[in-house]
């Protein structure tokens, strides 16, 4: 131990004389996954033996808590840092490398953190000297795969994508219809609290396009990639609880078709005054096809158009919460039409991201026909809430807590509200809506047969959005209340609805 004190005090004046030993280092920084292993290569050029030799790695200022600590033939854990025990090995620098016998001291690091990266000092001393060398580390994080979002701005569409968690900073490519890349309109980056890199990047774009796609990668061939087409998101959503700018697009392209008509019918008529006129039969076609032609543009024009809510109720279910099979943390009421998180919830769920494992089913169960249901995010002097899912599944129940286990593929539909990413689809990829974050009343309308489950805004009769599927097999309602809000989650009971409607219109005729 006086040996080791002895040298710490006087390393800062060892390292400002000439090294004996001729330690090298790779020129070039090495890379490192999160997670994975890598190894930092050292070695002494000439070749030495110096397998009778005192070995360390360390981090800079902390020559007395070495990453690795070799001495007396073995690797040893006295001294070790304590972060490194069981990360940290002698390695080779090349399969064919004969180790320390030929001055090879390269070190292998395990499962690497962000606080890996840096720089590492490779050090070896002995009878016939010492010597050193540093090396850097930088540790590469690739980070989520980018959400990407909507928003309908005047006759434009406004697609952004961000993602986070990355270590450098990503670059990002966009691209278009047929894989051809174009320059975004935004592109901001920011450090979150865990020092990853967040990035945010937003085009606007004509609603001509199709798929747009938006990449983010450190290394190329290694992207995280999410696509969104432009066209059946312009056909099967609202944009907001106007949409006035959709709709000025569906009345251009309405237009230019009665124009293209007009054409024909002037073209058709003129053949006909300079004696060109096709045969009877030909006309009849033409009359046929033409007639096709205006049903298909009418069927566009009305693809938007959803049934209003009154209908909807027609097909009312009333909906009951399976209280069995849910996390302690979920309260559900006597009537099981109402649920919400315990007090202990918060406790237990401190990090990042929407709480999934407070999921609740419903008992009712569909494999055919239509159901339609009402969810309030409301109570009397309670502000909307803020954090919620509703939806439908194919699980009788969940208890995970991984976004990723929740996709449509994976048997989960739904329409979801937290802090972090506002009210979206779990679309593959994520599809954000633009609609008001304070949604008082969702309707959940299933159409089995169609495969096709539809959101609206029921207090204002307003079409959220729709996702399309083929459902199989037994498919039940899926509900969350999310964690920190005074309001519940409560399912209406659509008679008392009706009734109480029809009973205010019985008084106001009176």
């Amino acid at each position: 131990m006086l040996t080791l004190a002895v040298i710490v005090l006087l390393w800062p004046q060892l390292t400002q004389g000439s090294d004996s030993l001729p330690v090298k280092v790779a020129n070039a920084a090495v890379i490192g996954k999160l997670g994975s292993s890598v190894v930092l290569p050292c070695w002494l050029d000439p070749s030495l033996d110096i397998s009778n030799m005192e070995i360390r790695w360390y981090r800079p200022h902390k020559f007395g808590k070495p990453v690795l600590f070799y001495r007396d033939h073995k690797v040893t854990t006295d001294l070790q840092e304590e972060s490194y025990i069981n990360r940290s090995a002698l390695a080779l620098r090349e399969p064919q490398s004969a180790g320390l016998k030929v001055g090879d001291l390269s070190l292998r690091l395990d499962n690497l953190n962000t606080d890996d990266g840096g720089i590492f000092h490779c050090f070896v001393s002995g009878v016939s000297g010492y010597g050193s060398a540093a090396t850097t580390l930088n540790i590469l994080v690739q980070g989520s795969s980018p959400v990407l979002s909507v928003q309908f701005k005047d006759d434009f569409l406004n697609v952004s994508c961000s993602s986070c968690g990355w270590q450098p900073q990503p670059r990002i490519e966009w691209k278009s219809n047929r894989n051809t890349p174009f320059r975004p309109g935004g592109l901001v980056y920011s450090q979150a609290e865990n020092k990853l890199t967040c990035v945010q990047s937003w085009a606007l774009l004509s609603p001509s396009f199709h798929e747009v796609s938006c990449s983010l990668f450190i290394t190329k061939g290694d992207e995280r990639e999410s696509t969104v087409d432009i066209q059946t998101i312009s056909r099967l959503m609202v944009p907001a609880e106007d949409g006035s700018g959709f709709w000025k697009a569906l009345f251009a392209v309405a237009l230019l078709a009665a124009l293209a008509m007009i054409g024909v019918g002037v073209f058709l008529y003129g053949k006909y005054k300079t004696g060109y006129m096709q045969a009877k039969a030909d006309e009849e076609d033409q009359r046929k096809d033409e007639e096709d032609q205006r049903k298909d543009e009418e069927d566009q024009l009305t693809v938007c158009s959803k049934p209003s809510i009154t209908d909807l109720r027609k097909h009312a279910v009333n909906i009951t919460l399976n209280s069995s099979n849910v996390y302690p943390d979920v309260f559900i009421n006597s009537n099981r039409n109402v649920v919400r998180d315990r007090a202990s919830a918060a406790e237990n769920n401190k990090g990042p991201g929407f709480p999934y494992y407070l999921s609740v089913c419903g008992i009712n169960s569909f494999t055919s026909g239509c159901a339609y249901w009402e969810v309030k995010l409301t109570a009397p002097s309670t502000k909307p809430k803020k954090s919620w899912l509703i939806g439908v599944t194919k699980a009788s129940h969940y208890l995970n807590n991984d976004k990723n286990d929740l996709t449509p593929s994976k048997g989960f539909w739904f329409l979801c509200s937290d802090e972090e990413t506002g009210i979206h689809i779990n679309t593959e990829p994520e599809i954000s809506l633009p609609v008001n974050p304070s949604l008082e009343v969702v309707g959940v309308f299933l159409d089995y047969e169609k495969g096709e489950l539809s959101f609206y805004n029921a207090k204002k009769d307003v079409h959220l959005f729709t996702m399309k599927t083929k459902f199989q097999g037994e498919i039940v309602p899926f509900f969350n209340p999310g964690i920190g809000d005074k309001a519940p989650l409560t399912i209406n009971l659509i008679e008392s609805i009706t009734e109480s409607r029809g009973e205010s219109a019985e008084n106001a005729s009176a």
